[in-house]
């Protein structure tokens, strides 16, 4: 698991030389790893980069926190293995297509592909992410939705919403009246 990786490379750098490893050092370093452990050349180097910003981010967090005096603050631990990183794909990595979004790959012959349901029109994505969640996975779009303009077509509602009873009215003068349960 890259974050177990790059998490004890920044523990023995710090223990050993009192040196902190920035996140460029280990994003530079992530084609010498694809080339020790082949498995890595599988997974989009997108979604690697982006796992090596979350240890950035929990460490920033850390840091922070402890320079505060907080004394709840407590450093990164390291990933179990049956624990799966949520696989984000930023900016590419990814495509649309005939109501499909497919995920890149290199190796893998069967196409990652998975169906959008109808419902949902995209204008812009920016991101995709797959989780896990229980036994199940999921996946989780990030995306620019066109806003339809305002129109105003003169009518009106306002509701009261009292402790014992919901009120509404609209400009027709219709009453609708519920107790509040």
């Amino acid at each position: 698991m890259i974050y177990n990786f790059a998490l004890s490379e920044r523990i023995d750098s710090w223990k050993n030389k009192g040196e902190y490893v920035s996140y460029f050092k280990q994003q530079n370093d992530l084609t010498k790893l694809k080339e020790k452990y082949p498995e890595y050349k599988w997974v989009y180097s997108k979604v690697l980069q982006y796992i090596l910003r979350t240890l950035d981010a929990d460490y920033r967090s850390f840091f922070s926190l402890f320079k505060k005096g907080d004394k709840n603050a407590r450093s990164p631990k390291f990933k179990g293995k049956k624990y799966f990183t949520t696989m984000v794909y930023n900016q590419s990595g990814f495509k649309l297509k005939d109501g499909y979004i497919f995920l890149s790959h290199k190796y893998n012959k069967t196409p990652q592909k998975f169906k959008i349901p109808d419902k949902f029109k995209f204008n812009k994505v920016y991101q995709v992410s797959v989780f896990k969640k229980g036994d199940k996975f999921y996946i989780s779009i990030s995306y620019d939705k066109k806003v339809k303009d305002y129109v105003n077509n003169n009518k009106y509602q306002a509701f009261d919403l009292g402790i014992m009873k919901h009120t509404g009215v609209n400009l027709d003068g219709k009453f609708i009246e519920f107790e509040n349960k």
